[in-house]
């Protein structure tokens, strides 16, 4: 990855997407055209390619390709393009009444967060997207008028307000094309965008691939977001929204991009990815909704990764896992390296015993669903705020941390005194915030719950009282549960690894042990110690265990999920997995490369 990328997210548009984008958006070649970021202009260079194509002999040079870059290399290699008009500029710095409105609006928006910008130098003399505050709501303010600035934040991707100014330079009618990351589909900042979108356009289509990585070395997955400005509300409610997921790379799709076949390839593919209704077919699968049914509030990526029976399953008997259990991560030291203590530190300043507890860093090397004291490798630095410390060893290497500067970083600072951690939360049964191809959620040995610490990457997981553990347990560990992660985690990142935050674990529905009968907590209790003395694998090949499958089928039947149906929860788990580890790979191809 270059300066620039890391600094700007700046990453060059692949031609297949480009020709996705033309085909949804530019669809005539005499539309005026507009690129808010446009870089080096491979959007436009395109574009210019494609009206070179369809108007075969004739003169093409009138500047309706327009292109805004704040980075003046660039800008002049954009000046380039045969017809294009390029302004060396701040795109927000621009006022759209200035230009006629586009028919177009297509775009590779920089990957970085808007709040990244107050820390960045500036490439020229000229400061314009960096504001001189340390704080995001001055250029949030800058960046747009719209009110949605204030929900989206400075967390948002600085894409997410090119999504929102972008409208005000789109006609009536026009068309939005933006390759961006996905992971507004999900997140909490993604509601106040979904909210703008529905407000403002007919949402044409959200695509994704599960089959290729679009952009090879950027760290993050992205998705291809497809608009039609519409003022109108009834336009939009009555308006159907494609999700598609595709099974292909597009070059695949598309065929050969050397010369005007293309344009007809995309045309194509454009009109087989919008029918009617739901459809699989190996290039594709599509799901289709009603715009007025969709909640900005709620999961989208559920839509284009989700199987049917998750979408359809059977609520009545469910209650969202907040409601019944408190979920805690561990605490965070700001200072790993100092209290988290491994042996050859103990012994080196001699820690009394006092001091220090069992600290589980890591799901990663258990081997049973059973996590006693002796699968924790290290220690964790546990000092009581009253304790005296005078004339002790801990005395000494607390000493020597501060003459480090520990005692300075932000997190310890906060602390009276700063190397008095705060207590751990409690709950005996424990989820990792980061899943690769093995779901499990422990449960520590009683005599073991006292004084057992964990990493801040590890969940703390407490049902309410009166709730038996090893039920709640059972419930947690089966495929129900682990599907239900998928879906309600992100994969936002290159590398595969699904991320839960406490807030998504929270949403997931499951049955509420507190409305079981006694026999069936009794059956949920007598599973889980089956599953215990199970030695664990990997998810897929855990499925086909005999205490597994019946640990699943009694937790189906608790949903009330029809018999025809399991089996494709099982496959669809199966189906994630793979296709994160299938990311993963090609992450690691693009690195290495």
């Amino acid at each position: 990855m270059t300066n620039k990328q890391r600094t700007w997210g700046q990453f060059a548009t692949p031609v297949d997407v480009a020709d996705i984008l033309l085909g949804f958006c530019w669809r005539r070649p005499d539309d005026r055209l507009l690129d808010p970021s446009c870089g080096d202009g491979a959007l436009l260079r395109r574009a210019s390619l494609w009206r070179s194509w369809l108007e075969s002999g004739e003169d093409h040079s009138t500047n309706s390709l327009y292109g805004f870059e704040l980075d003046p290399l660039p800008a002049a290699e954009a000046a380039n393009v045969r017809g294009a008009r390029i302004i060396q500029a701040d795109f927000f710095s621009q006022e759209a009444s200035a230009y006629p409105a586009f028919d177009a609006v297509i775009g590779n928006p920089p990957y970085t967060r808007a709040e990244w910008f107050g820390r960045l130098e500036t490439p020229t003399a000229q400061p314009s997207l960096l504001p001189a505050e340390p704080d995001d709501a001055p250029l949030r303010r800058r960046l747009l008028s719209h009110e949605v600035a204030e929900g989206l934040g400075g967390r948002a991707g600085l894409y997410a307000y090119f999504l929102v100014r972008s409208a005000d330079f789109l006609r009536e009618g026009g068309r939005l094309g933006f390759v961006v990351p996905n992971g507004w589909l999900d997140v909490a900042f993604g509601a106040a965008l979904k909210r703008f979108l529905l407000d403002h356009f007919r949402i044409v289509a959200i695509i994704e691939s599960v089959v290729e990585r679009w952009f090879s070395s950027a760290a993050v997955n992205t998705c291809i977001v497809i608009l039609e400005k519409a003022g109108d509300p009834e336009l939009r409610a009555t308006n159907r929204v494609r999700f598609v997921r595709l099974r292909q790379p597009l070059a695949e799709i598309l065929g050969a991009d050397a010369d005007s076949r293309r344009v007809s390839a995309a045309e194509q593919f454009v009109t087989r990815i919008m029918p009617p209704a739901d459809r699989l077919t190996a290039p594709a699968a599509v799901r289709v909704r009603d715009q007025a049914g969709l909640d900005p509030g709620a999961r989208w990526g559920a839509l284009l990764r989700a199987p049917t029976v998750f979408l359809s399953r059977p609520t009545e008997r469910l209650a969202p896992l907040r409601a019944w259990a408190t979920i805690r991560r561990g605490s965070t030291t700001g200072a790993n390296d100092f209290f988290y203590l491994d042996r050859h530190t103990v012994e080196h300043w001699g820690i009394e015993a006092r001091f220090r507890v069992p600290l589980l860093k890591s799901l990663r090397g258990v081997r049973f669903r059973q996590i006693a004291a002796a699968d924790c490798e290290h220690e964790l630095l546990c000092i009581p705020p009253e304790a005296q410390i005078g004339r002790t060893a801990i005395g000494g290497y607390l000493a020597w941390g501060e003459s480090r500067g520990i005692a300075n970083r932000q997190t310890c600072l906060r602390r009276k005194p700063w190397y008095a951690l705060p207590q751990q939360p409690e709950g005996d049964l424990l989820l990792a915030k980061g899943i690769w191809q093995r779901h499990l959620v422990g449960r520590v040995d009683a005599p073991d719950s006292v004084g057992f610490a964990v990493d801040q990457q590890i969940y703390r997981l407490a049902p309410a009282p009166g709730v038996p553990i090893a039920a709640v347990a059972a419930l947690l560990n089966s495929a129900w549960f682990a599907l239900s992660c998928e879906m309600g985690g992100r994969v936002n990142l290159g590398e595969g690894v699904l991320w839960l935050a406490t807030y998504e674990l929270g949403d997931i529905l499951l049955p509420d042990p507190r409305a079981l009968t006694a026999a069936q907590l009794r059956e949920l209790e007598e599973s889980y110690r089956a599953l215990g003395d199970q030695e664990l694998a990997n998810t897929p090949e855990g499925l086909r265990q005999p205490a597994q499958w019946a640990n699943d089928e009694l937790v189906f039947d608790l949903i009330g999920l029809p018999a025809g149906d399991r089996e494709e929860v099982r496959a669809a788990l199966i189906m994630s997995l793979d296709e994160r580890r299938g990311r993963a790979r090609r992450f690691a191809n693009s690195e290495g490369g």
